[in-house]
């Protein structure tokens, strides 16, 4: 079934618990999703607001070493990062702006990486 939905996408949000990092079973979907070179990855550290997170470069490293585990492709490999409280309704595109207290854009700073990230459907892909 993954691998059905898989060929559907062009792009993943790669979502890590910032206090647990990465689990099996997102090692297990993000090596499927990697499998396809054209599959644009978006990592989102999610549970940042927590008070007894670990710290981001910690786990920014288990993911960046998740993704070499996995032969992740050059370009695979230059994935943005977006820090976000899912529950609270907030992301951020930097671990400084986690600390900082303005998080009015709500989601957008993750949209707006999805939109930037993501190439739009092609014209063939679309079925009439």
């Amino acid at each position: 079934e993954v691998e059905r939905i898989l060929s559907l996408v062009d792009g993943v949000c790669l979502v890590v618990d910032v206090v647990e990092g990465p689990k099996t079973q997102t090692k297990f979907v993000l090596q499927k999703a990697l499998l396809n070179p054209q599959i644009k990855p978006i990592v989102v550290i999610n549970k940042c607001d927590r008070e007894n997170s670990r710290t981001p470069g910690e786990v920014e490293s288990e993911i960046f070493d998740l993704f070499l585990n996995l032969d992740a492709s050059d370009e695979q490999m230059g994935y943005p990062t977006i820090y976000a409280a899912g529950k609270a309704g907030w992301a951020v595109k930097s671990w400084e702006e986690v600390q900082g207290s303005d998080k009015a854009a709500g989601v957008l700073p993750l949209l707006d990486t999805v939109i930037d990230e993501v190439s739009p459907p092609g014209e063939n892909d679309v079925e009439a």
